[in-house]
């Protein structure tokens, strides 16, 4: 979940006006009463207060819904922890530039579990101070077994019991693991129940546990981009000891959710709040010239996009009534959009396209070569994949398309 309403978008605000009036020596100390309601122990003498009036919603579509996202990695539950620690992920693409445009990061499944830190470190909250371990689940598509006699074949990792699947190549005819072979997963050793045909091979695909890293520190609402190189875990505000979430990193992009979301139309009010009349003309006046002129721009490559600037009317608010000495008011109006979206995982991965069903695979593989030609293709149904329908997604649009816009001389 991703978005960016009145909480978040009020933070931005205040940061966005704090960093503008640091760099002002006019009037030192109005950074430190530029924030939300009136908080206020004494009265300042300048001070910009923000509040929110209404927020109204913006649909795209009628059923908010944007499209399929196209990445490396994926963020899923385990079990039945609650996994709101971790708001969303995204790739790191300056991590993947530094890569030479690959992701740095083998494919597979990261668990991530969150704990209570025993020894706080500053300068995070003592009383909420957390950290995280990663425990990696390697995933090795397409490995070529190392032979090692004509009855031993190994691969290069040791084997996560139970999730090897072994091919006999060329033709990727699935072997059955205590039918066809043997595995030894503490060290890779697979032991075939008979030799392969001259020239064939062993392809694998399997999993790995791999050591696990941490801990890592947490700060609420902020990201980490380091304990899975490539990706970025954002942190809210609900992490809580125990949790548990998994990163699933794949080899290609590919669709890994389907995308709701549109935007809110958000209404801002900035009381500015001044001793002085002229002091509170010209923070007003600075202060829209910001918001319009320069922060307007900033703010949209974040997704928050500024409408309308406007400023309202003036009152004054008596100090002392005796002498006649007074508070001068003005407010300020930003009307602005913000995004929200929200991510529906699609956990199922297709590693390989088989011609065979579960059953046709059991049914054959306890047959010999000399048996499995004489049953022939019609009596055990071995199919190639054209008779399955199996073909690439087009444009129904352009089905008959011979040429692409690349390739028209």
């Amino acid at each position: 979940m991703y978005f960016r309403m009145t909480e978040q978008v009020k933070r931005r605000m205040i940061q966005t006006l704090r960093d503008f009036w640091s760099v002002q020596p006019q009037y030192p100390d109005l950074v430190d009463h530029i924030q939300g309601k009136y908080s206020f122990r004494e009265r300042p003498q300048y001070a910009i207060i923000l509040k929110t009036s209404s927020a109204n919603q913006v649909a795209l579509s009628a059923d908010n819904y944007v499209g399929t996202v196209q990445s490396h990695v994926m963020l899923a539950r385990v079990g039945d922890s609650p996994g709101l620690s971790i708001e969303w992920v995204r790739e790191d693409e300056l991590a993947i530039q530094r890569n030479g445009g690959s992701f740095p990061t083998a494919p597979g499944i990261y668990y991530i579990e969150v704990e209570r830190t025993a020894s706080p470190i500053p300068p995070y909250n003592k009383e909420d101070t957390f950290q995280f371990y990663v425990d990696p689940l390697i995933d090795v598509n397409d490995e070529t077994l190392v032979k090692v006699d004509d009855l031993t074949y190994q691969t290069q990792n040791p084997v996560l019991a139970g999730s090897m699947r072994l091919y006999e190549m060329p033709g990727a005819i699935q072997l059955l693991e205590g039918t066809n072979y043997t595995l030894d997963p503490d060290n890779g050793t697979v032991t075939l129940t008979e030799p392969l045909p001259r020239n064939g091979s062993l392809s694998a695909d399997y999993r790995y546990v791999a050591p696990t890293t941490g801990p890592h520190p947490i700060v609420q609402m902020q990201a980490n981009h380091t304990a899975i190189p490539g990706t970025v875990l954002a942190f809210g505000r609900r992490v809580q000891a125990g949790d548990k979430m998994a990163v699933v990193v794949t080899a290609r992009r590919g669709p890994t959710a389907l995308e709701y979301g549109g935007r809110w139309d958000l209404s801002l009010d900035f009381d500015v709040v001044a001793r002085d009349v002229y002091a509170q003309q010209e923070i007003v006046d600075l202060t829209v010239m910001y918001l319009w002129g320069i922060a307007r721009s900033r703010l949209s490559m974040e997704g928050i996009e500024i409408s309308t600037v406007s400023m309202g009317g003036e009152s004054e608010e008596a100090y002392d009534e005796n002498a006649d000495d007074y508070y001068y008011n003005a407010t300020i109006g930003v009307q602005l959009q913000a995004d929200w979206s929200i991510h529906v995982p699609l956990a199922a991965t297709v590693r390989r396209a088989l011609p065979q069903t579960d059953a046709q695979i059991r049914m054959t593989a306890a047959l010999s070569d000399e048996e499995l030609a004489a049953l022939g293709n019609a009596a055990t149904s071995i199919r190639v994949l054209a008779d399955l329908g199996l073909r690439a997604v087009e444009d129904p649009f352009f089905v008959g398309l011979g040429g692409t816009y690349e390739g028209i001389s």
